[in-house]
């Protein structure tokens, strides 16, 4: 019995359909959304298949899928490879089962360092009352510990947000001079510079290591790459 289960359940995860967002979606009642972002500082380019469908293809670290796909399914099986690679006859650098949500976004990180890869499904923040915004910090920097989100020379809005986690906040639409510290310092690890935001706007500050180039570069001239933080809006 538990053999059959097993059976249908791949049936299942094989036969969920996938779209891009930029295409007919509405032939999806219930869907799941997400994005991919490559998010291991050593790991080659990726291709990201979801299930057996490609959804990202050659993507350099720190970048998204050019799409945002959405699958009438709540467990998908996540597998990345370097980009180029056969997946009928490659290994995959990582490979896991996702549970995700109908009626729900996620931005899928392919994290953490080649040998100990991991899937991390970020669920986007819900939409904020009027008048109000939230803004999220994805803390994706491996080796890096705890991080605060506060408003420069300000209150800490965000207080120990850790890898490979995320923590949202919301607050009163406007601009804010904003900064990254080490957790329960006032140590800046990376300064954000000043941000408006409009009502009900949602936003993600990702946070990832620097590359293991830019690692490599600046060891050599006795410094220390900076992290690696953009700004990109929740959808």
């Amino acid at each position: 019995m538990n053999s059959m289960l097993r059976i249908l359940a791949s049936a299942v995860l094989a036969g969920a359909v996938l779209l891009s967002s930029a295409g007919a979606t509405s032939a999806v009642t219930r869907a799941a959304c997400f994005r991919i972002l490559h998010a291991s500082p050593d790991a080659p380019n990726l291709d990201v298949y979801v299930n057996r469908t490609p959804v990202a293809r050659n993507i350099a670290y720190a970048q998204f899928s050019t799409r945002r796909w959405c699958i009438a399914a709540t467990i998908v099986l996540v597998r990345a490879f370097p980009a180029g690679a056969d997946p009928s006859t490659t290994a995959p650098l990582v490979s896991a089962n996702v549970t995700l949500a109908f009626d729900r976004s996620y931005v899928i990180a392919i994290a953490d360092r080649v040998g100990r890869l991991q899937v991390v499904a970020l669920e986007n923040p819900a939409l904020p009352p009027v008048g109000q915004f939230s803004l999220r910090v994805a803390h994706l920097a491996v080796d890096v510990g705890g991080i605060d989100l506060a408003v420069t020379g300000g209150p800490v809005w965000l207080f120990n947000v850790v890898f490979p986690t995320a923590q949202t906040t919301t607050q009163p639409a406007g601009t804010y001079t904003l900064e990254l510290r080490q957790t329960g310092t006032p140590t800046v690890l990376a300064s954000l510079g000043t941000l408006t935001f409009r009502s009900r706007e949602r936003k993600t500050v990702y946070v990832l290591a620097p590359s293991a180039a830019s690692a490599a570069e600046a060891a050599a001239r006795g410094t220390t790459a900076p992290l690696v933080t953009f700004v990109e809006p929740d959808r």
